[in-house]
C-alpha cells in the first residue's frame, strides 16, 4: 500500500508522450483544446461586451470606427481559438488538417484578445481623461 495518491486512469508516466499527443504535436493536447474552447467563449462575450458597451453606455464618447477597431482583434483572436479546437480534434482523430495552426494559434489568441481590449479600454479613457484629443479623433 502506498502513502501517495491513487494514479488516474489513462495517465501516462512522466516523460512519456501519448499517441494522441504525439500526432498534434503539442504536450497536452487536451489541456490546449479546453484553452482554446474557454477563449471562444470568452471572445464572443468580450466581443458582445464591447459593441454593447460602446453603442449604447459610452456612444456618445467612442466612434462607430473606434468600435470596430476596438471589436476586430478580440472577433479574430475567437475565430483563430475555433480554429485551433478544430484542428486538435481533426489531428487527435488521425485527420491531418490542410494547415495545423495550434502552435501560432497559442500565441496569436491571446495577444489578439489582449490588444482589442486594451484598444477599447484606451479610447474609453482618452474620452474621459482628453476630451479635447478624443473630440478630434471622431
Amino acid at each position: 500500500m502506498s502513502d501517495g495518491p491513487p494514479a488516474l486512469k489513462g495517465t501516462e508516466t512522466v516523460g512519456a508522450v501519448s499517441e494522441a499527443a504525439a500526432r498534434v504535436g503539442l504536450a497536452e493536447p487536451a489541456l490546449a483544446y479546453d484553452y482554446f474552447k474557454s477563449m471562444v467563449s470568452l471572445s464572443v462575450a468580450t466581443l458582445g461586451g464591447i459593441l454593447t458597451l460602446g453603442g449604447t453606455v459610452f456612444g456618445a464618447r467612442i466612434a462607430p470606427w473606434q468600435m470596430v477597431v476596438a471589436a476586430l482583434p478580440v472577433a479574430l483572436s475567437g475565430l483563430i481559438a475555433l480554429q485551433g479546437q478544430t484542428d486538435i480534434t481533426q489531428l487527435c482523430q488521425g485527420v491531418k488538417p490542410r494547415m495545423n495552426s495550434t502552435r501560432a494559434a497559442l500565441r496569436l489568441v491571446p495577444a489578439l484578445f489582449g490588444m482589442g481590449l486594451g484598444v477599447f479600454l484606451a479610447f474609453l479613457l482618452l474620452s474621459y481623461l482628453a476630451p479635447d484629443v478624443a473630440a478630434r479623433l471622431r
